[in-house]
């Protein structure tokens, strides 16, 4: 069997997964490290097996993996349980993480500040420094709801 159909059939597997699979950018991640993990299996066995036939050595490797259904299902588990947290939970973290911004602007506010001797005014710099916390804040949650 030609390389190219090896190929070929990879990227069948891949394409179905991926029909099964949310858009985003985990996602994409996800399919990239299973394709490198197929590629690093299948040469592993043609290494200890170099006689054997190639399609066969590739469905044992598809094969180990199980279906396209399978990985989709546990990938569907993962993300159920990273999504499994409490509202109580959600609203103290980011409790926290606006209280460290805060403290981190006010912080670095007074050294640039002080550093400057005054020629950047404390005021200012706080204002500057929450406008862009806010705009990474925004990319951050439009990111997120894209993946």
């Amino acid at each position: 069997m030609s390389d190219k159909q090896i190929d070929r059939d990879i990227e069948n597997y891949m394409k179905r997964i991926a029909k099964l699979l949310p858009d985003g950018f985990e996602t994409e991640d996800l399919l990239e490290d299973l394709r490198a993990h197929i590629y690093e299996s299948f040469n592993a066995k043609v290494q200890k097996e170099p006689t054997e036939d190639k399609h066969r050595l590739i469905m044992e490797v598809l094969q180990a993996l199980g279906t396209p259904e399978e990985i989709a299902e546990e990938y569907g588990k993962e993300k159920l349980a990273e999504e499994e947290t409490s509202p109580t939970d959600r609203w103290i973290y980011y409790t926290m993480r606006l209280t460290v911004a805060i403290l981190v602007i006010v912080l670095a506010s007074w050294i640039v500040s002080v550093i400057s001797e005054g020629a950047i005014n404390f005021a200012l710099a706080v204002v500057v420094l929450l406008a862009f916390a806010l705009l990474e804040w925004v990319v951050r949650t439009q990111q997120t709801k894209d993946a």
